[in-house]
């Protein structure tokens, strides 16, 4: 079994509302992000870091944007406020996978260059095998949500 860091990695969007909490099994340094090139992500400046056994947590207070491309297997959760990207995930055999968009974090200068990555070319059954092989467990909260279901 891979020893954790229980140091998070954190960021948030630009107004704060929501936020993103990651623990990697090895250092920070030792990672490169993927610079996804489809037609969604390149507009969006984002680059995806994940693992395997990391942890990923987000938060959001007023709820999240969840946008569907491509296969429509995967969502893209945004701020519903400043529209930053934050994360994607998607429900695979063995629950919430994802990864977040290491553009947010506060410590993502720690992080290698980016390099670019093409999952577009792949069908459907193969997005969710790459993305199970490289996709943390991920828990979501969205205070808001949570608010509406007490009222």
């Amino acid at each position: 079994m891979i020893a954790m860091s229980e140091n998070p990695h954190t960021g948030s969007c630009t107004c704060g509302d929501c936020s993103v909490s990651i623990v990697l099994p090895e250092p920070l340094s030792s990672y490169t992000p993927r610079a996804c090139d489809c037609g969604f992500c390149v507009p969006r400046g984002v680059a995806y870091l994940s693992a395997p056994q990391a942890r990923i947590s987000l938060r959001s207070v007023s709820g999240w944007r969840r946008d569907q491309q491509g296969s429509r297997q995967a969502f893209f959760l945004s701020c519903t406020l400043c529209g930053e990207l934050l994360a994607v995930v998607a429900e695979l055999e063995d629950g919430w996978r994802g990864a977040v968009n290491a553009r947010q974090l506060e410590d993502r200068e720690l992080l290698r260059e980016a390099q670019p990555a093409s999952p577009k070319g792949l069908d459907g059954s193969g997005k969710r095998a790459r993305w199970g092989s490289l996709w943390g467990r991920v828990e979501m909260e969205a205070v808001l949500d949570r608010l509406e279901q007490r009222g």
